[in-house]
Parts: C-alpha cells; structure tokens; sequence
C-alpha cells in the first residue's frame, strides 16, 4: 500500500505553493497598475503552468492513496468473508457430528429397549419352567445375536445404559445395567456397570438392596478401582440408616487398605463427623 506523503514534503510543498501564490498576486498587481511588459505576461504565464503541474501531481497523489485505502479496505473484507465461511463450515460439520452421534445412540437405545423387552420374555418363560433358576448361560444369546438387526456390543449397551442415566431414566438404566452384568459379568466395565447399578437402588430409596449391591464389587471384582468408592459409599448408606458402627468399620476398611485413594480423605472426613 502506498504510504501517505511525509509531513516534510507537504510542508515544502504547501510553502512553494504560498511563495507561488503570493509572486502571482504581485505579478496580477503589477500588470493591472498598466506597468506589465512582455516580460511580465510570460512569467504570470509560466507561473500558473507551474501551478497547474504542481496541482495535478497532488491531485495524483491523492487518487493513489484513496486507492490503495480502498484496495486495503476490500482486502480487509475479504479476509473477514473468508474467516466467516470457515466460521461457519466448522459449526455445520460440528451440528453433523452430532446428529450423526443422537441418531447413533437413538438406534442403541431401541435395540437395547427391544432386547431387554425378548431378556424379560425369556425370564419370564424360565420362571415359568424352571423354579429353581433360570439359567443365564440360555440367555446370553438374545443380545448381540446374528439374528438381530445389528449385533449389540457391550460396550454399546454400557453407554445406552449410561445415556438413560444420565438423562435421569433411572428405571431404563437399572434394565439396562441389570442385562449388561447378566450377560456379560466378566466384561472390563462390569465393576462399573455394577456401582451405577448400586447407585440407582441407593437413588430409589431402596438402601439395604444399595448396600448388598456395593458389597457384591468388593466380592466379584476386589482388584477394581471401584473397590474404594464402593466402601465409601456404603459407609454412607450405613449413615443414612443410623447403624453408625458399621458405617465405622466399613470406613476404616477403606482407610486402611486403599489408604491413598481420594476416596480414603472422604472417609476421614465422614469419620470425624459422625464420631
């Protein structure tokens, strides 16, 4: 872009003018008191062409710089359009990913829902035909069978359980969390799987099945990382019910074995209230 004239050359410049200016104004004097000669007329001549060149050069000038403003400023705005239609691409194919992924989850949880509706038809049968038990090994084929729309991993069922929990669906999470343990007990998130589960019941008000429900993580799975906030957790409880002494002893277990876990500072915590 073509910088502006320095403040030099406009000081000189609007000088020579002054000095043109007021040697046209003695010339014009001269000339009208009757005493110009030829002499005189060709220098008023050549004085206004000076002028007049001089005029036009600044002319140029300005019509350069009112150029390259307007050359800067549609740069300027280029840039911005440029900037805004990246701006916008980007929320477009975020608002994509994220229909894609409702959409996804929405499917999950219709197939969770329909093989929990087939689980609760063969309990049903089961305990019809067998008292005695109903055999979860017989059960274990209906999710993620090849004769289903798509096979449900159990990873996908643990995440449409945690959806549902999340949004505050405790019955379909509880349904859902029950199904994932009974058919795949031994799968990596089944410690998890199993708290959320304790956790409902201790939501649901239903503190002895809560209870019984956290313990069964320190029977099933005693190396997982639930294990510390499993026996928090049922210390609470036991506080909740007034059975302080349990409540006690389940919180010293926790602060004795699992000693640098966050849950063991929370044990403390709880322990000196309740003491």
């Amino acid at each position: 872009m073509t910088t502006a004239p320095s403040a030099n050359f406009i000081s000189v410049s609007s000088h020579s003018s002054v000095l043109r200016g007021r040697g046209l104004v003695f010339v014009l004097l001269f000339m009208v008191s009757g005493c110009a000669t030829k002499g005189d007329t060709r220098l008023l001549q050549e004085t206004l062409a000076e002028q007049k060149v001089e005029q036009d050069f600044q002319l140029l000038m300005i019509s350069e710089e009112i150029q390259d403003l307007k050359d800067s400023l549609e740069d300027q705005l280029e840039d911005q359009s440029d900037r805004l239609l990246n701006i916008r691409g980007d929320i477009g194919l975020d608002l994509t990913n994220i229909q894609d992924q409702l959409s996804r989850l929405s499917v999950l949880t219709g197939q969770l829902q329909r093989s929990m509706v087939t689980l609760s038809e063969r309990l049903a049968v089961n305990g019809n035909q067998n008292p005695v038990g109903f055999g979860t090994e017989d059960l274990s084929p209906d999710i993620g069978s090849g004769d289903r729309e798509s096979s449900i991993t159990p990873e996908e069922i643990y995440q449409a359980a945690m959806v549902q929990f999340n949004r505050g669906s405790f019955g379909t999470a509880r349904r859902a969390f029950e199904s994932f343990l009974m058919v795949h007990p031994d799968h990596r998130l089944a410690p998890s799987a199993q708290f959320f589960l304790a956790d409902l019941l201790s939501q649901e008000n239903s503190l002895d099945e809560a209870i019984e429900a956290f313990l069964r993580i320190l029977e099933l799975y005693p190396t997982s990382d639930r294990v510390p906030q499993a026996l928090y957790r049922v210390g609470e409880l036991f506080v909740i019910q007034e059975n302080i002494e349990e409540a006690i002893n389940h919180l010293e277990r926790l602060i004795t074995t699992y000693p640098d876990s966050g849950a063991a500072e929370l044990a403390q915590e709880l322990l000196q209230e309740i003491r």
